[in-house]
């Protein structure tokens, strides 16, 4: 009797996070979206994202990435080869945003093969992000599981002292 009680108040007590995060997407055209910055090898484009969130899109010939906020994306990036994708899902409470997940095509070398990656960023309101962690874009249900992880990590990571969870 007592397992079905802690059951129950552990589900009760979990309902109100569940029930309050919810998605909304942007979809970019990074071609498309005002360029900031460039060298010879990259360019750098600022898109608005959810909420007045800046989008920084990093696009070089072999490979591409994204950060959230005034200061883009502080911290490790995903290393390899990679590619992102358009459409930024913003996970929010109380109509701010917390995370945002965006697909990547992830690979060891500039030719390929890719995989899919559902990457999960932490967004520090509109100032900065970084990376939670990851979720093959290939798993069942990817992208409940990268909900999921923006849901019970992103909120409480600290840029600065988490690593990232690869799943």
């Amino acid at each position: 009797m007592r397992l079905t009680i802690a059951s129950v108040l552990m589900f009760a007590a979990a309902a109100p996070c569940a029930q309050a995060a919810d998605s909304a997407y942007t979809k970019h055209d990074w071609e498309k979206c005002p360029q900031v910055k460039a060298d010879e090898d990259w360019i750098a484009r600022r898109c608005e994202g959810a909420a007045g969130i800046p989008i920084f899109y990093v696009g070089a010939e072999d490979s591409s990435s994204v950060g959230f906020g005034e200061n883009g994306l502080s911290g490790e990036g995903l290393g390899d080869f990679t590619f992102a994708k358009n459409v930024v899902e913003w996970r929010s409470a109380g109509g701010a945003p917390y995370a945002a997940i965006l697909r990547y095509d992830v690979g060891k070398s500039v030719s390929g093969p890719f995989r899919s990656r559902l990457v999960v960023y932490k967004l520090d309101g509109a100032k900065a992000s970084c990376i939670v962690g990851g979720v093959d874009g290939a798993s069942q249900n990817a992208n409940a599981l990268a909900r999921d992880m923006a849901d019970r990590k992103a909120r409480a990571f600290r840029c600065s002292e988490g690593k990232s969870a690869q799943q």
